[in-house]
């Protein structure tokens, strides 16, 4: 059975990487589009043919220029808004595998690694980043770790359990 059409509209998801290296958190600044000016993780939407995962390695890639790899899942946000409807925002933590933060000129005008200390001077900072920053940085991170599994029809996906 097709999943109704009233379930295919109306939602968007949305990825931000949270990288950490060295006790200091990934950050860029936003230079276009809705948000222009505020710090925040590198992130954006998933395209259609991407996992979650695939999707916040490219963000983070394109918006800082730092590879890195999906460790675990750190939080999810959920949002209702009647002019955009539903939206969905899953926060990853990354193990960063090269590259050295930069910002891509388009996107962001700024990527940089800070301390908590150094977070908490951005300005604008939207709450959510400020939360993800203070978890993320702290010593219990309560983490949602991958399971790859494979479904009874032999369909691969991951499970992010704790």
């Amino acid at each position: 059975m097709a999943i109704p059409e009233r379930y295919n509209t109306g939602y968007n998801i949305g990825v931000g990487g949270a990288v950490v290296r060295d006790d200091k958190l990934l950050f860029i600044r936003r230079a276009s589009r809705h948000g222009r000016g505020n710090w925040q993780l590198p992130g954006g939407f998933i395209e259609p043919d991407e996992t979650i995962e695939q999707a916040v390695v490219r963000e983070v890639q394109e918006e800082a220029g730092v590879i890195a790899e999906v460790e675990a899942v750190l939080g999810l946000r959920s949002r209702y808004d009647p002019d955009s409807g539903n939206g969905i925002y899953v926060i990853l933590l990354l193990r960063p595998i090269s590259g050295e933060p930069r910002a891509d000129g388009h996107e962001t005008d700024h990527a940089e690694y800070f301390t908590l200390d150094q977070i908490s001077q951005l300005n604008p900072l939207p709450p959510v980043n400020w939360e993800i920053a203070q978890r993320v940085l702290s010593p219990d991170k309560r983490l949602l770790n991958p399971k790859p599994l494979t479904n009874l029809n032999g369909a691969k996906f991951t499970l992010f359990v704790g």
